[in-house]
């Protein structure tokens, strides 16, 4: 087994951080694509199937953080092996709190210099009491993937199957039969009393986690199939999110069982592929570097007001302007914002390298 970077992984990253800002563009109160179903029949298929394809984007990232996470103990349990002494770490002294306080102290950064920008440079109307709210990381994604980070090892020996059952199959069944049959089962939920928040619970990051962390272990089961054949039930499992969504958008869930489906055979697509060149590789792990940077930053007023503000996709919607529109506004979103992240990671490369990589 060989220890190099596993590009393959980090080009699905490169993926999925676009396709995370698809689903913003599509978002109603953002790019507003969501809202333009009604035009026609073309422009609907085209929303619906771009926003099912997009929609595995979250479940696909933490399922490929458990992917690496597997393959991290992996090689730490070969170095244990091979060493001749030296003391056993519980696993509390594994905890990743320096990652943890790195990430949030990051959400801040982006949140801050994109409130700065925004309203110095373009609004001219700063106020202490909104800086001070940005100051705070307060990134949903970010809060749960921090707390996700620092059970981790606690974690990973939990069934995936179980997991499935408690956070993707119960929830989805809930939902469904309160929007399709009307009756209302959220007592019945396996998160909170008013159902799963759509999925956005920590129950359901564990959950991916340990997918991930299973198809690493198992991944000798998985490597008997084609990479394509993931890659058709990538899609057909997209197709059927789009046929259920026209029923209720709880299809749409990050915690529905056909959402899920989804992210793992995305995944699993991935870790069939391989990447031969030495320098393409550098390429994609440097962009897949900034995909944090990326999603916090593209969620700021500056960008999706500013920039998007720029590419009106209702007066394209249902002409032959509309895909163009759709994709120049989502490349231009994630070009602009990997600029600036990827400034902002050489400048702190230092900093990182002292603070996150310490040991002790």
């Amino acid at each position: 087994m060989t220890d190099k970077r596993l590009y393959n992984m980090d080009l699905e990253r490169v993926l999925l951080i676009f396709l995370v800002i698809v689903l913003h563009f599509n978002n109603r109160d953002m790019g507003g694509a969501l809202g333009t179903m009604g035009v026609g029949v073309a422009c609907e298929i085209f929303v619906r199937m771009t926003q099912s394809l997009a929609i595995c984007a979250v479940d696909a990232f933490i399922i490929s953080a458990g992917y690496f996470s597997a393959r991290k103990s992996e090689m730490t349990a070969r170095s244990s092996s091979d060493a001749t002494s030296g003391p056993h770490r519980d696993v509390s002294s594994m905890i990743p709190w320096r990652k943890a306080v790195w990430l949030l102290a990051t959400c801040s950064f982006y949140r801050v210099t994109g409130y700065l920008i925004y309203s110095l440079l373009i609004t001219h109307d700063f106020s202490v009491r909104v800086f001070c709210g940005y100051v705070i990381p307060n990134n949903w994604f970010v809060c749960l993937f921090v707390t996700l980070l620092l059970i981790s090892p606690f974690i990973q020996k939990i069934p995936a199957g179980v997991l499935i059952i408690l956070f993707s199959v119960v929830p989805t069944a809930v939902s469904f039969a309160n929007d399709l049959g009307g009756v209302n089962l959220n007592g019945l939920s396996t998160v909170t009393w008013q159902g799963d928040m759509n999925g956005f619970n920590i129950g359901l990051f564990i959950c991916c986690y340990c997918i991930g962390y299973a198809l690493r272990v198992h991944r000798n089961y998985w490597d008997r199939f084609s990479p394509w054949f993931y890659l058709v039930m990538y899609i057909l499992g997209a197709a059927l999110s789009a046929a259920l969504s026209r029923l209720t958008e709880s299809a749409w869930n990050y915690s529905c069982v056909t959402v899920v489906f989804t992210a793992v055979m995305l995944t699993l697509f991935f870790t069939r592929i391989s990447i031969k060149s030495e320098t393409a590789g550098r390429i994609i792990s440097a962009v897949s570097g900034c995909s944090l940077g990326i999603f916090v930053w593209h969620t700021m007023p500056l960008m999706f007001i500013g920039l998007w503000s720029r590419f009106d996709i209702s007066e394209a919607a249902g002409t032959s302007r509309m895909i163009p529109v759709f994709f120049g506004a989502t490349i231009a979103m994630y070009a602009l914002s990997f600029v600036w992240t990827y400034v902002c990671r050489l400048v702190s490369r230092p900093l990182y390298a002292r603070f996150v990589r310490k040991t002790g």
